[in-house]
């Protein structure tokens, strides 16, 4: 089985473009329990860096990340 975060960077970086919708679906995901961990931040942090381009929300979110860090 894959891991989530080959599949979630596959689903994030196919067109080389995180839109505000993929923003807004991670952010639902990550943050649901209210706290990100590590591994979360690590993830935004490496499709960031991937991404050929990337919507100003996908910064808000880690930042947003960052403050709920456990």
């Amino acid at each position: 089985m894959a891991e989530w975060r080959q599949v979630a960077k596959v689903c994030a970086l196919g067109d080389g473009h995180i839109s505000k919708k993929e923003v807004e679906i991670l952010r639902t995901v990550i943050l649901a329990d209210g706290s990100a961990n590590k591994s979360e931040l690590a993830f935004l942090a490496e499709i960031k860096a991937e991404a050929k381009t990337a919507v100003q929300d996908l910064d808000v979110l880690i930042a947003d990340c960052e403050k709920a860090a456990k």
